[in-house]
């Protein structure tokens, strides 16, 4: 949706070598300059002028339509009034038209897309430092479906290692086990291990047997990390992330296309046995420029493999499925570890996926109070939010039913969490600050939420349907309808941006601006009092048009956007 087209036509008509990229529309910095400014600047480059010059060239050469009533040239820039309702008529015409698809750009079309994200070790239960990169990850997924993406969403299970093989033996009775009692069993074999020598000993062999195949333990690991999966998954289905497939590293333990790039690292004269008869790789004959990260093992000296080696199975895998844009979500402190596959990989002929990094999370007011003691588990942090919102609920909906309520704290919850990390860049730390995210005005989750709410509160007022049909003569009266109007209409471009750049960031920043833009609309411009019938009917899409455009923006986000608050 491009609603300075109008605008751009004739001039690209009258200048050669111009494109819509070189034509920067904006708002105008002051309303009785006009309705949208033009800066030259790209223009003038491109034209072999100075800006100032360029907007006289455009002044005196140019013949625009009736849609522009005056323009005026300030400087490198040309100030346009418009014919305001003829420039909405459009907008409002294609939100109402796609509804649920407006702001799709369907850059995705026969596109297939693989994304892994998460990966937390089965001994675990998901933390908050964690959450961000299942929420990333997924938000990542409802971005690029929304611009039509065939998406895989892939899960790489932990499923092996010296963690499972200490739970494997110490637990007898995998189906009486619920997922809290598997995370304390594991406490209690690493504090087993630590007393007893022999027991650890004895982890690391139930370790050799599964790498060996024995079926009767590999049965065990599997029954365990099932259990821990399920209970994992549970956690971060109550933020709405789910997953297509669940990878094991148990699949490749054996993968024999390892034996490749052993074979393609022994030829660079890269790979070595060191004093402890593990398999090393020296990054440095492949193009590791430091001392840091140098050394990779990819064998211990009993010939079983490393976590390393399996993920290089792993990654090989993955970009051998077929897809067209493979990426995986990887927190920052992986940066080392993700070049040395890299390298390692390319090393033998192979592609590695684009990687997106993110910081973490960090609460304002320190660490909550948890029964580990030690990390605020992501569980606990919802439990707390939904309490949070549930007392703020109770105040602004104490005339809904309970159960409602209770649905509608929930939803305030996720989004409050899921806003307040998602609005950030991904390479800047969250400080998540419980009363700022829960607040009902503000940058937040639950701020965009109540405006939608307010719209569904007229919307239920004007007891009717919404006409679809938006007349040509659109009547804007008033400066905050067209501002509202020039934001609904950016959401294409910002989606755009942020499937190139990686980053729903600006998502979150735009529900945020819209918000604002609507508070401002509903005080200046009474809707079903308003003083014309065909205003009242402008007005009213005007709200239909802004509830479906969030409401597409948070579905990205994953948030709902709310009927009642």
């Amino acid at each position: 949706m491009n609603p300075f087209e109008p605008l751009q036509a004739p001039i690209l008509a009258t200048f050669d070598g111009l494109t819509e990229e070189d034509l920067l529309f904006g708002p105008s910095p002051k309303l009785e300059l006009g309705d949208v400014a033009l800066g030259t600047f790209k223009a003038a480059k491109k034209l072999g002028m100075k800006p100032p010059e360029c907007a006289q060239a455009i002044l005196a050469q140019v013949t625009f339509g009736s849609q522009v009533l005056s323009v005026q040239a300030t400087g490198p820039y040309l100030n346009f009034k418009l014919d305001r309702g003829v420039i909405a008529q459009p907008v409002l015409s294609v939100i109402l038209d796609e509804a649920g698809e407006y702001g799709s750009n369907h850059s995705g079309r026969d596109t297939r897309m693989l994304i892994e994200h998460t990966s937390i070790n089965p001994n675990a239960s998901p933390h908050v430092g964690r959450a961000r990169n299942a929420m990333y990850g997924d938000t990542l997924v409802r971005l690029f479906r929304f611009e039509d993406y065939d998406v895989d969403v892939h899960y790489y299970v932990n499923d092996i290692g010296r963690q499972i093989g200490l739970l494997a033996l110490f637990v007898d009775d995998i189906e009486s086990m619920t997922f809290d009692g598997v995370l304390q069993a594991y406490v209690d074999a690493n504090q087993k291990a630590e007393d007893d020598p022999e027991f650890a000993k004895q982890g690391y062999e139930m370790l050799a047997k599964m790498e060996e195949g024995d079926p009767e333990v590999a049965k065990k690991f599997h029954d365990l990390t099932d259990l821990c999966l399920k209970g994992q998954t549970d956690v971060l289905a109550r933020l709405g992330i789910h997953y297509d497939q669940f990878d094991r590293e148990s699949k490749y333990l054996k993968d024999p296309r390892l034996d490749t790039v052993v074979a393609a690292l022994e030829e660079k004269g890269a790979v070595f046995t060191d004093e402890d008869e593990r398999l090393v790789v020296d990054l440095s004959k492949i193009g590791h420029e430091r001392d840091e990260g140098r050394f990779f093992v990819l064998k211990r000296a009993n010939g079983s493999s490393m976590y390393g080696f399996r993920d290089l199975a792993y990654t090989i895998d993955k970009m051998e499925q077929g897809a067209d844009v493979n990426l995986q979500v990887l927190g920052e402190d992986h940066k080392l570890y993700a070049e040395q596959l890299n390298l390692i990989l390319k090393a033998a002929g192979k592609t590695s996926p684009e990687t997106i990094y993110y910081a973490y999370i960090l609460l304002k007011d320190g660490k909550m109070s948890t029964r580990q003691g030690k990390v605020v588990l992501l569980a606990d942090f919802l439990d707390e939010a939904a309490s949070r919102a549930g007392e703020k609920v109770e105040t602004q909906c104490a005339d809904l039913p309970e159960a409602e309520r209770k649905a509608i704290a929930e939803k305030v919850a996720i989004a409050a969490v899921r806003f307040a990390i998602l609005k950030v860049n991904p390479n800047k730390n969250v400080i998540f600050d419980w009363e700022s995210s829960l607040s009902f005005n503000g940058d937040t989750g639950p701020y965009v939420q109540y405006s939608c709410a307010r719209i569904n509160s007229i919307l239920r007022k004007y007891d009717g349907p919404v006409d679809c049909a938006v007349d040509s003569e659109f009547p804007l009266t008033q400066d905050a309808e067209w501002a509202l109007v020039m934001k609904l209409a950016e959401f294409p471009a910002v989606v755009a941006a942020a499937v190139e750049n990686r980053n729903v960031a600006p998502i979150g920043q735009y529900a945020l601006e819209t918000a604002r833009l609507f508070t401002t609309f509903y005080h200046d411009c009474p809707v079903l009092i308003a003083e014309t019938p065909a205003l009242i009917r402008a007005r009213i899409q005007l709200c239909r048009a802004t509830l479906q455009t969030q409401t597409n923006a948070l579905s990205i986000l994953g948030i709902d956007a709310l009927e009642r608050m």
